[in-house]
């Protein structure tokens, strides 16, 4: 045998392959995760990730707008399942989140500045940056100025996902680098195409908490509120008539006509980008509005049963990808076999 034989590449030794593909001898899949836009809906990207971190689904990129930008760079910037569901937790009523509420005076670029909301969301990220998350991510805003998606991958996470989540008309669009941003749900609602474009990778698994447009037909925006006591009926009645008058966001008034028709867009985006995954996590609750935070428990158990539902699906994509890495794995090797015999002899 020729004892000063050089192996002709890396990857053979024992340490080498388990460094290379894990240490049961298969390489570990590349799977990515896109998180959708969706306001409160958003939360059940919690329950999702919390089923995802049970059952060891390993991520290696995530891509998110809006809610889901928020919930993504939390995830990213090494907080667990848990932490993020202590967070959802936090606006436990209506007063709590109107305390996070910046409102324009007078709203002409929007009802709220949001910069209330990106100083919350820097309890957590501080003035962290894209290349000091532990996960890589990508957020996706839109650009006023250029009527295009503009895709964060550097700079400071927080002001990117304040950008990425500034609903139109709600949330003043937000200046950055000489640009206006607003919400990446307007142009990419599920950005699936997107992060496999930016990353190499062998699935993606996509979580889309936007209502199907039979959801809509069959639900309304009212879907978690309380009914009235009887003893206050006729007084809510009469404000309610009130109400409906002024308040913009009220249903069938200017700003939800405008949020429905934006929604209208939004569905058609979606069904395209849900096709280009791999799995598709659909967390199934009536419509809900936008700021229905207080309601969180209801969404983080639609976003974990919607988790245990598709975890078949992922456990045998992620089979698949094992499988067909090992095969590679044994194309690979067994030539080399071969040619160590033939030394031998």
């Amino acid at each position: 045998m020729n004892t000063q034989l050089q192996l002709p590449f890396r990857g053979w030794s024992r340490a080498e392959e388990s460094s290379k593909y894990g240490s049961g001898g298969g390489k570990t899949p590349r799977i990515g995760l896109v998180l959708s836009s969706g306001g409160a809906r958003g939360l059940a990207h919690v329950g999702v990730i919390r089923v995802l971190e049970e059952a060891g689904v390993p991520i290696t990129a995530i891509a998110g707008c809006s809610m889901g930008a928020y919930v993504g760079s939390l995830w990213a910037a090494g907080l667990s399942g848990a932490d993020l569901e202590e967070r959802a937790r936090e606006i436990k009523d209506r007063p709590t989140l109107k305390a996070l509420m910046d409102f324009n005076i007078p709203p002409s670029e929007g009802l709220i500045r949001g910069e209330k909301l990106r100083k919350h969301l820097e309890r957590d990220l501080g003035d962290k940056t894209f290349a000091d998350l532990e996960k890589p991510l990508l957020v996706v805003a839109t650009d006023l100025d250029r009527l295009t998606p503009f895709v964060f991958d550097s700079g400071i996470v927080s002001h990117a996902v304040h950008a990425s989540s500034a609903i139109p008309a709600v949330c003043a669009p937000v200046r950055l680098n000489n640009r206006r941003y607003t919400d990446g749900g307007v142009s990419e609602p599920l950005p699936v195409t997107l992060l496999k474009k930016r990353f190499k990778l062998d699935a993606v698994i996509a979580v889309n908490v936007m209502p199907t447009p039979a959801d809509v037909e069959a639900g309304g925006d009212q879907a978690f509120i309380q009914g009235d006591k009887p003893a206050a009926r006729a007084f809510s009645r009469i404000f309610r008539s009130f109400w409906q008058k002024v308040n913009l966001l009220a249903d069938g008034n200017v700003l939800d006509t405008f949020r429905r028709a934006l929604m209208a867009a939004q569905l058609h985006l979606i069904a395209k980008e849900e096709a280009a995954a791999d799995v598709v996590i659909h967390p199934r609750f009536a419509a809900s509005t936008w700021h229905d935070y207080e309601h969180f428990e209801q969404y983080l158990q639609a976003g974990r049963e919607a988790a245990l539902a598709a975890l078949p699906a992922i456990r045998a994509l992620l089979q698949t990808e094992t499988n067909l890495n090992q095969e590679t794995i044994s194309h690979e090797i067994s030539p080399l076999h071969a040619r160590l015999e033939r030394h031998a002899a």
